[in-house]
């Protein structure tokens, strides 16, 4: 089969390789749609230690059954399917305690873990676990089930700020995870959704997505906020960047007794106003993953409830993979959320 092979820094290449064999309990998958997530490109640029050469990335896909493994049953090659890529023990600490975004055993598809490198889905065909693979309607294209692991990322946060309703949020970073976040605090009755990116592109779909308000970062944020919000600051705020200026602004807009989300990591470590936090006795929540949002996250867009077509900004087919991914890792693209294919 062809796959997308990653052997080191900005070096990913279209190549034949073995087409993988599905063991007892799992199935081989054809590979429809597979999307590039942020955390693959800093795989490609060698910042991200879940990514070891060689290895296959893609993490984010979907596709149809090709092949079963022994003892696999109620499943039919040539049904459409989604798939959790995460794929936890178990039996663990965690896994008991339903922590099973971090269980420390875990695979997850395309990436390499502390239990090792798996695979993923920049290929022809992956194999999976047959009980992680989720029914895909007719009614919902291979390119939204694509995107259902990085809905279920942002669906996991804004459960974690409780009842929105009437309350007014903030998002850092509408990229795809914060799009999203938009999206998933509309329909869970969040008054006032404001946007806040350096992208204007990024802002104006925000909009689209269900924000009531756009901000240029540039700008002067926390004035603005004051505004909006009589100098009260606002209930809750997600942070989909993950970078020093969003979390220390978020800490600054942040009403008394507030809720941040803490979602994005794009530095691993950085100085916080940490004693302003305390006095205002915020609530700092981190989210990670996900646990039973994937099933969860594509039944909202089988019921019409999300609509994340209008994300994808470029299709491509697998076999434009190198050029693709040096075009989104050199930040000069306008493209939001690309599906790479192989039809």
């Amino acid at each position: 089969m062809k796959a997308l092979v990653y052997y080191g820094p900005h070096d990913i290449r279209y190549e034949e390789v073995p087409t993988p064999q599905p063991g007892p309990g799992q199935v081989l998958v054809r590979v429809k749609a597979v999307s590039i997530c942020g955390s693959d490109l800093a795989g490609y640029k060698a910042v991200s230690a879940m990514r070891k050469p060689p290895l296959i990335m893609g993490h984010e896909f979907s596709g149809q059954v090709a092949a079963l493994g022994e003892g696999v049953h109620g499943i039919q090659p040539g049904d459409r399917v989604g798939v959790v890529t995460n794929l936890y023990c178990g039996t663990c600490r965690n896994c008991h305690d339903g922590l099973t975004n971090v269980c420390d055993y875990r695979y997850i598809i395309g990436t390499t873990m502390k239990a090792g490198s798996y695979n993923g889905a920049m290929a022809e065909y992956v194999v999976a676990p047959a009980e992680k693979l989720m029914p895909l309607p007719d009614s919902v294209s291979y390119e939204e089930c694509a995107l259902v692991e990085p809905l279920s990322i942002s669906l996991r946060a804004v459960k974690h700020a409780g009842r929105l309703d009437g309350k007014t949020v903030a998002v850092f970073g509408v990229g795809p995870i914060g799009l999203m976040g938009v999206m998933c605090l509309r329909i869970f009755g969040a008054a006032r959704i404001i946007a806040i990116d350096v992208m204007e592109n990024r802002l104006q779909m925000a909009r689209e997505c269900g924000a009531t308000d756009v901000i240029n970062s540039n700008d002067d944020v926390e004035g603005i906020i004051r505004k909006m919000t009589d100098d009260t600051g606002v209930d809750v705020v997600f942070d989909a960047a993950g970078i020093p200026q969003t979390v220390n602004r978020a800490i600054e807009i942040a009403r008394n007794g507030g809720t941040i989300l803490m979602v994005g990591m794009a530095s691993p470590t950085f100085e916080i106003e940490y004693k302003h936090a305390v006095v205002k006795e915020l609530r700092l929540q981190a989210s990670y993953m996900y646990t039973s949002e994937m099933r969860e996250g594509l039944q909202l867009i089988i019921d019409g409830k999300l609509d994340v077509k209008k994300m994808i900004t470029g299709r491509y087919p697998l076999s434009e993979g190198p050029r693709i991914f040096e075009e989104l890792a050199s930040g000069k693209t306008q493209d939001v959320k690309v599906i790479l294919t192989n039809d």
